[in-house]
Order: structure tokens, then sequence, then C-alpha cells
């Protein structure tokens, strides 16, 4: 249980125990390559290993479907393990590799501008969080992040998708807050398009407790539009989150 815990706080909120089961191997193969990097790089005191690392822990963090270390695992590994594929990375996870990545972006300059020991103390930190990682998948990073929305009263968790569509049979409107020609491009079957900037006027016409299930690309626009339905006067509105979790 305390390792479902700490991947839920990694942002993996909507997936049953049974999914999170399935895919807790796969998100420890992550972590291990980047530690396994980052000592070798200690080890030989390399900068351009940990420069390296940096830009895989910096660039994926607007991309959740493109951190190449998952993709190796989606595309190629887990084929060999046979194990499940991992889900797109959310928000939590996104920070503790942004995290990473300035981490090592800090040992490397410690390396080049400053001393060895420098860089051996940052180094042994990171290690010892990434070994946390992987053995317990708690992550220090996201439990902050996570902790910081629970102060601030922004915490919530996105619907699973079973639920969802649990409710589009009860009658429950799907929203698509995404521009129209996103909408147009690609979206999940009975959804209607209102643009997030028009969420308030044109769902006027709906009763108050009607279930509303919002979605767009990566979770955020989505989130700010429920947080806009509930303020004025809707009781039963959803954050489903990124399109993708429907399609997976």
């Amino acid at each position: 249980m305390l390792r479902m815990k700490g991947l839920k706080q990694q942002g993996y909120t909507s997936c049953s125990l049974d999914e999170l089961q399935n895919i807790s191997n796969g998100l420890r193969f992550t972590p291990t390559v980047c530690m396994i990097a980052a000592l070798y790089g200690l080890y030989t005191m390399n900068p351009f290993v940990h420069y390296v690392l940096a830009a895989l822990g910096i660039i994926p963090f607007w991309f959740e479907k493109v951190h190449p270390v998952d993709v190796l695992y989606n595309k190629v590994v887990r084929h060999m393990v046979k194990g499940n594929a991992l889900p797109p990375n959310p928000l939590p996870r996104r920070i503790a590799c942004l995290i990473g990545g300035l981490t090592n972006l800090l040992i490397a300059l410690s390396m080049v501008y400053m001393t060895q020991t420098t860089a051996y103390i940052i180094g042994g930190v990171l290690v010892c969080l990434q070994l946390i990682m992987i053995t317990t998948h708690y992550c220090l990073a996201s439990a902050m992040y996570v902790g910081y929305l629970r102060l601030i009263g922004k915490y919530e968790e996105v619907i699973s998708v079973a639920k969802a569509k649990a409710l589009l049979k009860k009658d429950a409107v799907l929203l698509d807050v995404r521009s129209a020609s996103e909408h147009a491009a690609q979206r999940i079957d009975q959804s209607i398009n209102v643009p997030l900037e028009k969420i308030k006027t044109e769902l006027a016409i709906y009763n108050l407790n009607r279930p509303i299930i919002l979605y767009c690309n990566s979770g955020n626009k989505s989130a700010q539009g429920k947080r806009r339905l509930e303020k004025i006067g809707y009781k039963n509105v959803h954050d489903l989150g990124a399109m993708e979790r429907w399609i997976a």
C-alpha cells in the first residue's frame, strides 16, 4: 500500500489499485536508468553525463508523453519483460523530473566551476532520493508539490475513466475545453466543444446539478474549467484530465 500511495503522489490518481500494480515495476525503469547514469557520471567526474541527464529531466517537463526513457521502456523494454505500457507522465512526476534535471545541471556545474566534493555531496543526495523512489515509489518532489496544492486548497483527483463512462450512461455532459481546431482534429466520441474562455457563458443552458465531465490535452485547462464552473454554482463537475487517458 505504501508503494501505491507513492504512485498516487506522483500523479497517477486515476488508476485503480490493479492498474497501479501493473505499472509499478515499469515505473522503476526510468529512475533506475537515471540513477545508474548519475553514479557513472560521479565516478568518472564527467560533467557531460550530467548535462545529458539534466536535459532528460528538464525538456520532458513540457511534454507528458515524450520522456525519452519512458518511451524506450514502452517501445522496447516492456516487450522484452512482458510488462504493461506506461501511461502519460502526470504533472507531479514531471515536476520531479524537472527538479532532478536541475540537480544534475548543478552537479555538472559543480564539476566544472567548483569542487569535486561539492559535486559528490549534491550527487549523493540525488542518488539517495532516486534509490528511495525506486524501492518505495515515494518521490519527495512530487510529495512536496501535492502537499502545496493541499495547503492552498487546490488538490483535486481526476475522475477515473470507468466512472466517467458510467456517468455518460446517466446523461452526463462530456466537455472538450480545448480550441475548436483541436476538437476537430481529434476528440472523444460524444463530447461537445466549449473552449475554456467561453465555458461560463455557453454552459448556462445546462442544469446546475447535471453531471459534467471536462477534458483537454494535458489536464491543465480541464482543471481550470472545473474550478470556474464550481464558482458559478455547478455542483456535479468532474475533471477527466488528459484526453490520452480515455484513448489509452
